[in-house]
């Protein structure tokens, strides 16, 4: 079996050309097509991408397959000329963002750098590496932009910019995309003649996120899916009271009026659908507000549209099926409009602040209805409504 393998940065220079042709057995794994080429960096640790996906050893080669062998990655770019802070700023601003933080990363100390890349599967590396922080900071929107070729002194190599409710998601999200994208992009830098050291790509492991505070203290109490007249912060801790027990919580808002706490304790007696809890700032105990329970025994998710429509029927007393078809809430003209406009835009609708002010208020009701969900760059698209 013949496979074609491409080759970048010192690779490329030490064979002297792009793409190597290997003649392989049928049934040869990724260990083996490793093993042809390691010659080119004898004691390197080197990674084959399959496909466009860091491939581990023990997967199987088929012809047709699209190979790249990996050297230690460096960070980088995989647009092609200056950067703008500006414009990255300006792609992730959102109503709901209450800060905005920015990184550039640029050429210091030398006259230039030199960069290359594996564009296409770089592109692809920072998309996923983008959507996952919004998804796990709670980001309002994300945005990088990366340049590949020569980089001039001060000139920037890398922009990040990141948008959430409060400053500490902000900052953690974007710390997360320029640490992953250094460490999992396949981008190469040059100084001064020598390509840089860099890491060995591979799965994201995101070491440096921040953890986590309910996997360092499990969960003893319930999960509350809740509809409240008040917009509570995404991920943060409150102080959930029911009757003389009180418990501390996370935060989850799935859009519109509905939130989940993730109680840190049980409550006792636990609430069951229809009843009302309060909701009070940890420290000074201050009322946020009343939440009607939805469901006391709630499982963990995210703000996706079926858990959307599921609450919507909870809230209108109605008892939803797996098989069952929920109707939407009465949507109002401008609402049905928004939503033709995002289904006739495909897959590039809209970002909310292109949005008129009414079109806002219509795209809170679609999302409280469960008709529109958020997706990784802030964007958002049109879902047909079913449980």
């Amino acid at each position: 079996m013949k496979v074609s393998v491409r080759l970048f940065a010192g690779l490329r220079e030490r064979a002297g050309r792009d793409e190597l042709v290997l003649d392989l057995p049928e049934g040869a794994r990724v260990a083996d097509a490793l093993a042809a080429v390691q010659h080119l960096a004898p004691g390197t640790s080197l990674v084959l991408a399959v496909n466009r996906e860091y491939a581990d050893p023990d997967v199987e080669l088929a012809p047709g397959d699209e190979l790249a062998v990996v050297p230690p990655v460096s960070g980088g770019a995989v647009v092609d000329g200056p950067l703008s802070l500006d414009a990255v700023a300006e792609r992730v601003r959102d109503p709901r963002a209450g800060a905005i933080v920015t990184f550039s990363g640029t050429t210091r100390d030398v006259a230039f750098l030199d960069y290359e890349a594996y564009a296409e599967m770089a592109a692809e590396r920072i998309d996923a590496i983008v959507a996952e922080a919004i998804e796990r900071h709670g980001l309002c929107r994300a945005a990088a932009d990366h340049r590949y070729g020569r980089v001039a002194l001060g000139e920037a190599s890398v922009v990040v910019a990141a948008s959430a409710p409060h400053r500490p998601e902000a900052f953690a999200g974007a710390r997360e995309i320029i640490d992953r994208i250094k460490a999992e992009a396949p981008i190469w830098k040059r100084e001064e003649g020598a390509w840089a050291e860099g890491a060995v790509p591979g799965a994201p492991e995101t070491p440096d996120a921040p953890a986590d505070p309910e996997a360092e203290r499990p969960l003893g109490g319930r999960v509350l899916d809740v509809a409240i007249d008040a917009r509570l912060e995404h991920g943060g801790h409150v102080l959930v009271v029911h009757g003389v027990a009180e418990a501390e919580a996370r935060v989850g808002w799935l859009g519109g009026r509905f939130h989940q706490l993730r109680c840190v304790e049980a409550l006792d007696p636990a609430p069951v659908r229809g009843d009302v809890v309060e909701v009070r700032r940890l420290g000074d105990d201050e009322l946020l507000g009343e939440a009607t329970v939805l469901d006391g025994a709630a499982r963990r998710h995210g703000p996706t549209n079926d858990a959307l429509v599921r609450l919507v029927a909870l809230e209108r007393g109605e008892e939803p099926r797996d098989d069952a078809a929920i109707a939407p809430p009465p949507l109002d003209a401008e609402a049905l409009a928004l939503e033709r406009r995002y289904a006739e835009a495909g897959t590039r609708p809209p970002h909310d602040v292109d949005l008129t002010p009414d079109e806002r208020a219509a795209l809170f009701a679609l999302r409280e209805a469960g008709r529109v969900v958020l997706l990784e760059r802030g964007r958002h698209v049109h879902v047909d409504f079913a449980a």
